[in-house]
């Protein structure tokens, strides 16, 4: 006899592995009522896919994370970060920041982020060792959105610590820890002083927080509010997705020896394998969304103002859209249908920089130390709410040279 089902993504135990949980919530739950986090969970692929899409039903404006959900107030927004408003108001905000991270744009970023990756990559290379995630994956992340948001060199292993800190949660508790508070108003404070200094001319005056700061939107300069909000979005979203998604990639790789020895003999694998990494286990594994009317689904009645957990990490391994193989991980998949960045009004604006990333990373990571072995015994889990990935990834591999060109 199964044991009664319970999802709660604050427990450890959910992080190690959430997959027979959420085969069990799509075939059994898939309306899933939590009684004492007091959330739904949406698990099926065709369920989420629709929520996202109707973002008038499944409202951003109630925040994006459960810890921080709200109730909706939109005559006087708590927050105006990007991805916790609704169109229209979106889609004024996202206008100001799109064009930065467009395919082609992005594209001219290469060369630059490739010198990022190498020099973290020369710092170990000869010694055979490394902490795939404090030596490499979780250090050139911040490197690469600090220069397109124009911050300091010297600033940004301050950011980088309180990235990892702010996302920290507790076994099985909602409540924010106050360590990631802490972690949260230094970013604030840091963010504050930062752009008082732009305008005031005290500071360089290069990078998208700068051109923020010249800009309108419907006839406005934007806020203080809003302009933090988006220094929050870039830093954490920005910088710890992208660097659990390589973490992931690797050790996903490490357990599939074939796949590992056919993208290392073939690097053309490597776009296809950032795919499969996102949808076989993305950093991102929900969303949180708040009902601004009654829905009806699969005989549950899910009531205004009620939060819905979108599980991202489910959906992309149902079987009903992925077919048999789903819940396998495969670089040869068709990696054109998933949900890891989102979809609909809210599809991650970052998304076209983090594949970019992926793939010079893992390009990088498998032309120089192709073949890492991983200690599984020692690899340390990330535990945050809906971030997931590695804190530490051991692994070793056959020194090699410098490339003293490439270094900073």
């Amino acid at each position: 006899m199964s044991s009664p089902l319970v999802y709660n993504p604050y427990a450890f135990t959910v992080h190690d592995n959430p997959y027979d949980t959420y085969r069990r919530l799509r075939d059994e739950a898939p309306a899933y009522w939590n009684p004492d986090l007091r959330f739904w969970a949406l698990s099926r692929f065709d369920d989420v896919q629709g929520a996202f899409r109707d973002h008038e039903t499944y409202s951003s404006a109630g925040g994006v994370a459960l810890e921080g959900r709200r109730p909706i107030d939109r005559d006087n927004p708590r927050f105006r970060e990007i991805i916790e408003v609704d169109p229209p108001e979106h889609t004024a905000l996202r206008a100001l920041v799109s064009r930065v991270f467009t395919v082609r744009r992005v594209a001219l970023m290469e060369d630059e982020i490739r010198r990022i990756v190498n020099h973290y990559i020369d710092t170990v290379i000869e010694s055979g060792r490394a902490d795939l995630m404090s030596d490499v994956a979780g250090c050139f992340p911040m490197d690469v959105i600090s220069a397109v948001l124009g911050i300091p060199e010297s600033d940004r292993d301050t950011l980088r610590d309180c990235a990892d800190r702010g996302l920290v949660r507790e076994d099985g508790s909602m409540e924010i820890p106050g360590e990631a508070v802490e972690a949260i108003l230094e970013v604030l404070a840091y963010f504050t002083e930062d752009l008082e200094r732009r305008r005031t001319r005290q500071a360089p005056g290069d990078g998208l927080l700068s051109d923020l700061l010249g800009l309108e939107v419907d006839g406005r300069a934007l806020t203080e509010v809003e302009l933090l909000g988006f220094c929050l979005l870039f830093v954490f979203a920005g910088f710890e997705t992208t660097a659990k998604m390589v973490g992931n990639a690797v050790e996903l790789l490490s357990r599939h020896p074939d796949q590992r020895a056919a993208l290392v003999a073939d690097p053309s694998l490597v776009p296809q394998t950032v795919e499969e990494v996102v949808r076989f286990h993305s950093s991102t594994q929900y969303m949180h969304r708040t009902l601004t009317r009654d829905v009806e689904m699969h005989g549950r009645r899910m009531r205004e103002g009620d939060s819905v957990l979108l599980l991202i990490g489910a959906a992309n391994q149902d079987e009903r859209e992925f077919g048999p193989t789903a819940t396998e991980f495969d670089i040869f998949r068709d990696p054109e249908r998933h949900l890891g960045f989102g979809y609909g009004v809210h599809f991650c604006l970052g998304a076209a920089l983090a594949r970019l990333e992926g793939k010079v990373a893992l390009e990088e990571i498998h032309r120089r130390m192709g073949d890492y072995t991983v200690d599984h015994d020692h690899k340390v889990r990330f535990h945050s709410g809906n971030v997931s990935g590695w804190k530490s990834l051991p692994i070793s591999f056959t020194p090699g040279p410098r490339l003293e060109s490439d270094t900073a």
